[in-house]
């Protein structure tokens, strides 16, 4: 199991609380630099352990959440608040018995993201070390040691097996080479043995008419349905798909992303939409978040007046998912091939449990775009 894909517990709590002495506690070494000055800790510090009955698993040690009187100390903040996108469980650390507020805002933020908590005192105190370590083996969900499902989901790829990839260059295609999602597929083809044909939209028809016995034909979102129209002509039998619907079956969710769809039909004025782009990228004309599906669900819906909040890369969802019951009308989630399945199904699980609905980007594209 590499590291990405083994459970990881983050040690939260304001500064001074003691997270980097629990953590040393916890793994027997002087595994973070503990001092009474406060901020001591600065970026998060992770360490791996293994629980005994349990397995491997990775500790982060984050900066205090009350870090704020500085720039840099906010930054501190959002560093420790991103790691919320990576931990499978969070143990926060309380300096009194209730709650401070940067510690409750802490607590919503963290039962927004759907994250298991584990609450202890200062320190740990009072609790003993091998306590503490069967408890997080206890909390932690059995989706932290999941194995992934496969690519192509229960499609029955097998060697020689003709696929066809779409892969349309725009403005928003990087220079020189393609985008990840075309290239993880690509690789789970030929890991296969498939045969992989690749070309744009335009030249879709040559490969149709040239090519036999077609098995899968995979394009990117936004050429859905004139890729689709193409395919229903000249290889009517063969199934189209989406680089975002298979990292959909492979990371998330397909059939609660396909009941979220249905909010789309019921959206009201002013309603608000998260967005949730789980990479970091420069913003185009042609970006697909952030311009095209705001651009084509107004279209859709005819509603000029919604509302787009974006979460970008590592940054957790907002508390407001958990603090106000209908603050978001809809969630839409990107494929997420720089994501682990971890966060995705995470994120997942935020929205459902604080009752958004939520939906792929590109099950959303291909609605919009199909009609």
């Amino acid at each position: 199991m590499g590291r990405d894909q083994t459970p990881h517990i983050g040690l939260y709590g304001v500064m001074n609380v003691g997270k980097s002495s629990l953590l040393n506690r916890l793994t027997g070494q002087q595994t973070s630099i503990v001092s009474p000055e406060a901020g001591t800790t600065t970026d998060p510090v992770r360490r791996s352990f293994e629980i005994a009955g349990f397995g491997p698993v990775v500790f982060i040690d984050t900066a205090g959440i009350d870090d704020t009187a500085s720039e840099l100390g906010r930054s501190r903040v959002r560093k420790t608040l991103q790691t919320l996108s990576e931990i499978d469980l969070a143990v926060v650390l309380l300096a009194d018995n209730d709650p401070s507020t940067a510690e409750q805002e802490l607590l919503d933020t963290i039962q927004a993201n759907d994250i298991p908590a584990m609450v202890l005192p200062r320190r740990g105190d009072g609790v003993a070390t091998d306590e503490i370590l069967q408890r997080i083996g206890q909390r932690l969900p059995d989706a932290a040691t999941a194995d992934e499902p496969p690519f192509f989901g229960d499609r029955q790829i097998e060697a020689g097996d003709r696929i066809v990839f779409v892969c349309p260059i725009d403005s928003a295609a990087p220079a020189g080479r393609l985008i990840l999602p075309q290239v993880q597929a690509l690789r789970a083809a030929l890991d296969r043995g498939a045969v992989a044909v690749a070309a744009q939209p335009a030249e879709l028809p040559l490969v149709l008419r040239t090519t036999t016995d077609i098995r899968l034909i995979v394009t990117d979102s936004q050429a859905f349905r004139e890729v689709s129209a193409i395919a229903h002509e000249l290889s009517p039998t063969t199934e189209v798909t989406s680089f975002s619907i298979l990292l959909a079956e492979h990371k998330g969710d397909r059939t609660l992303y396909a009941e979220g769809l249905r909010a789309v039909d019921t959206l009201r004025h002013g309603d608000r939409i998260l967005v949730i782009e789980n990479c970091s990228h420069q913003t185009t004309c042609d970006d697909i978040g952030r311009t095209k599906i705001p651009t084509w669900l107004r279209e859709y819906t005819g509603l000029d007046d919604l509302q787009f909040v974006f979460v970008n890369g590592r940054d957790p969802l907002p508390p407001e998912l958990h603090t106000s019951a209908g603050y978001f009308s809809l969630a839409v989630q990107c494929g997420g091939c720089v994501a682990t399945r971890r966060t995705i199904q995470a994120r997942i699980r935020a929205a459902a449990q604080n009752g958004v609905p939520i939906t792929n980007y590109g099950m959303l594209i291909r609605k919009l775009r199909l009609r």
